[in-house]
């Protein structure tokens, strides 16, 4: 089975703030760390699956995502995860859209089809459902994350328009995923809706 996210992904200039960040952590820290050299982005669900399941499951997150409307994410400077020995330093997206992404991987959540995720998927978790966010880096130790927070004093305001969501697959062989497809939100509800379901 292979290892795949469903993510949002910011624009490029956001993204190449994000790519800043994570040089000047490398730098200040002397070594690589983990999500060092990934693009920033928004984890929203885990799941792994076959290869050859993967198109079904594809066609399943588009008839989904068409229901979903485009939206603006706001960025609302840095915090920690220091509750685990690898701790994890992040982006965190303002109340508002936090509070939009777990509505989104609610939404996504009742409305995919629960024969393909029992059947076609395994490890499915709903990662943003916890506190989404945007790593910066991750599998820091508790001292690195006072490193993190010396280094980064400014205040981190950003936004971006989120018009797609992107499937990521685990590229086992440099140990990153890989971006495979993105997937327009097209605010078209009556996709998901019972009249679909019968065809």
């Amino acid at each position: 089975m292979s290892e795949y996210t469903l993510v949002i992904s910011p624009d490029q200039r956001v993204t190449g703030l994000v790519r800043k960040l994570k040089k000047r952590l490398q730098e200040r820290l002397g070594r690589n760390y983990g999500s060092v050299n990934s693009l920033g982005h928004i984890t929203l669900i885990y799941f792994l699956a076959h290869d050859e399941d993967y198109p079904l499951i594809l066609e399943e997150f588009k008839r989904v995502l068409a229901g979903l409307a485009p939206f603006k994410v706001g960025l609302s400077g840095f915090d920690a995860f220091t509750d685990r020995p690898e701790c994890v330093f992040y982006v965190k997206p303002d109340d508002d859209s936090a509070d939009r992404v777990l509505a989104q991987c609610k939404e996504i959540g009742t409305n995919f089809s629960k024969f393909l995720r029992r059947n076609y998927t395994d490890k499915w978790d709903i990662v943003a459902r916890k506190s989404p966010h945007m790593t910066v880096g991750r599998d820091l130790t508790k001292l690195e994350i006072e490193e993190c927070r010396a280094l980064f004093t400014e205040s981190f305001i950003e936004s971006f328009q989120c018009n797609s969501f992107v499937i990521h697959k685990l590229n086992e062989e440099r140990g990153q995923y890989d971006v495979i497809d993105a997937i327009p939100l097209l605010g078209h509800e009556y996709m998901v809706g019972q009249q679909m379901r019968l065809f």
